[in-house]
């Protein structure tokens, strides 16, 4: 009965978090805008008014110091968490707004461009690829994604490509500085903002494709960038075959992949190497990637295969969610 009743009494509880949690919040929204501001102002009423000066016992300074410390503090703290919200309500509008623009623009290219598969589009494939043998009906029926960067490169001349994951919102130019920082705190526009953007390791080579593409973007709260990968670690995403496939366009082709490893892994740099000094090495590397995977996909590797990689943080923000697909299909455009 114990047992039971530990069982109910955790279970009411799980319940109760949401609500704590909007409770709390609410009680800190309502503190900022009305109990603070009165504080504020009852502490500079008492700062200005008149002391009586004719009593000897009354230490002005003293009597005067912590206050003005007090409201002085305050009166940052305020105006910090002001500006702070409001910062991150202008980034957040700035984003949607701009999200909403690639998104009008991708559907009209997708309406025109996006090329149907027929069987003369296998010719011209690397040889890797050509001789993939993988029937699943989702891997025949998957269509290339063909965008025009023009314009975009119009906009941010560091554009190298587009990368689209079936069954989430990741659907964003790619952009490519001369190292791994600047995006994390620059738009696509190359404005400062904690959004950042989707953005290439500054070792990949879009023209060629490394041995393994590398591309980041931030877990954002509100599921935009790469915010929605980590759903990838789900069972239910796992289940539906078509989730498995990555579309990227770039300057010169088209081209799908197949995810075979998703997992979490605490922060480091072993999965991030691009380029290798021997088959042997890239081999070993492949397999120590698959082997992480939370599920399991059965997708055969070998030192022919050229993969790309995603990487964000996790919900929390204290490891890193790892995607890894193979080339099963390209086209030159």
């Amino acid at each position: 009965m114990k047992l039971i009743k530990y069982f109910i009494d955790g279970l009411i509880f799980i319940i109760h978090i949401p609500l704590y949690l909007i409770f709390f919040l609410w009680n800190g929204i309502k503190i900022l805008f009305t109990t603070l501001p009165k504080y504020i102002y009852i502490g500079l009423k008492y700062i200005t008014e008149k002391k009586d000066t004719n009593n000897p016992n009354q230490n002005i300074l003293g009597n005067k110091f912590l206050p003005y410390i007090t409201i002085t503090l305050s009166i940052i703290t305020y105006l910090l968490c002001i500006f702070i919200a409001t910062r991150w309500y202008v980034q957040t509008q700035r984003n949607k707004k701009f999200i909403g623009t690639l998104n009008q623009d991708i559907l009209a290219i997708q309406h025109d461009n996006i090329k149907k598969d027929t069987p003369d589009q296998y010719e011209g494939l690397t040889k890797s690829v050509e001789q993939d043998t993988n029937t699943d009906s989702n891997y025949i029926n998957t269509n290339f994604i063909n965008v025009n960067l023009d314009y975009y490169i119009s906009k941010n001349s560091e554009t190298v490509g587009w990368i689209q994951v079936n069954n989430t919102n990741v659907n964003y130019p790619i952009v490519q500085h001369t190292d791994n920082e600047y995006y994390l705190n620059h738009d696509f526009y190359k404005r400062k903002t904690d959004i950042g953007w989707i953005f290439a390791d500054y070792r990949d080579n879009f023209d060629t494709l490394n041995n393994n593409t590398i591309i980041y973007g931030h877990n954002l709260i509100n599921r935009t960038m790469f915010g929605q990968i980590p759903y990838l670690l789900k069972k239910s995403w796992f289940k539906s075959k078509n989730s498995h496939y990555i579309k990227l366009s770039t300057k010169k082709t088209n081209s799908i992949w197949q995810i075979f490893s998703v997992y979490k892994t605490p922060p480091t740099t072993d999965y991030l190497q691009s380029k290798f000094n021997s088959i042997e090495a890239y081999e070993t590397f492949l397999n120590n990637i698959k082997n992480k995977s939370q599920q399991k996909f059965n997708i055969d590797l070998d030192f022919t295969d050229k993969i790309i990689t995603l990487s964000t943080c996790d919900d929390i923000g204290t490891s890193r969610v790892v995607v890894h697909a193979k080339l099963i299909k390209i086209e030159d455009k």
